[in-house]
C-alpha cells in the first residue's frame, strides 16, 4: 500500500512553496503519494486519508501565515489524531545563533497553542529575501533588508539572497520517509 502525504503551506512570496515542492519530490522518489496544497488558493477537506500531514509556513514579522494557522485551527481535532510534521522558512534559521530562539518562537509555540497536536518532527529552513517579489510596499523593504545583510551600497546590492539549504531540506524529507512512512 502506498503512503499518502499531505504537504500544505502558507507562503507569502513563494519560498515556502518551493521548499514544499522539494520535500514532495523527495517523498515521491520513494513512491509516496503526495498532495501539495497552497492554503492561500486551495482547501483540504479529507485529512483522514493521509498517513502524514506536513504543514509549513513562511515567517514574516515574527508570524506564521494566516492561512497555515487557520488550517491548524480548523482541523485541530483531526490533526490531533494524526502524524503531523511542521516546518517554517525564516531568515533566523540561517543564523546558527538564532536557531534555538526561532525554533521556540515559530515551532514550539504550536505545542503551547495547540497542546492536543503533537508534531512528530519539526524543522527550520533558511529563507529567501527577494526584492523582485512582492508589491510596491514590500519590494523597498526587501532591498533594505538585503543591503543590511550584505553591507553593500545600492549599486552593488544583489536583488536576492537565498539562505535555504537544499541539502537540509532533502535530508528532512528523507527522515520523514524513513521514520514515519517506511513500513
Amino acid at each position: 500500500m502506498t503512503s499518502q502525504v499531505l504537504i500544505c503551506f502558507g507562503s507569502r512570496y513563494g519560498s515556502t512553496a518551493e521548499i514544499s515542492e522539494r520535500i514532495a519530490d523527495v517523498l515521491r522518489g520513494h513512491d509516496v503519494s503526495v498532495d501539495v496544497v497552497n492554503l492561500k488558493n486551495e482547501r483540504v477537506n479529507d485529512l483522514e486519508r493521509y498517513d502524514l500531514a506536513v504543514i509549513g509556513s513562511g515567517i514574516q514579522m515574527g508570524k506564521w501565515t494566516k492561512e497555515a494557522l487557520k488550517f491548524i485551527k480548523k482541523h485541530r481535532d483531526t490533526l490531533s489524531r494524526m502524524k503531523v510534521a511542521l516546518f517554517v522558512s525564516c531568515l533566523s534559521a540561517a543564523e546558527p545563533g538564532k536557531c534555538t530562539q526561532a525554533r521556540r518562537e515559530y515551532l514550539e509555540f504550536v505545542s503551547l497553542d495547540f497542546p492536543d497536536i503533537q508534531p512528530v518532527s519539526m524543522s527550520l529552513f533558511g529563507g529567501l529575501v527577494d526584492s523582485t517579489r512582492g508589491n510596491f510596499v514590500t519590494r523597498p523593504i526587501m532591498r533594505a533588508v538585503i543591503r543590511s545583510m550584505t553591507e553593500s551600497d545600492d549599486d552593488t546590492t544583489p536583488e536576492r539572497i537565498d539562505m535555504r539549504d537544499w541539502e537540509q531540506v532533502r535530508l528532512w524529507g528523507e527522515s520523514l520517509y524513513e521514520q514515519y512512512l517506511d513500513w
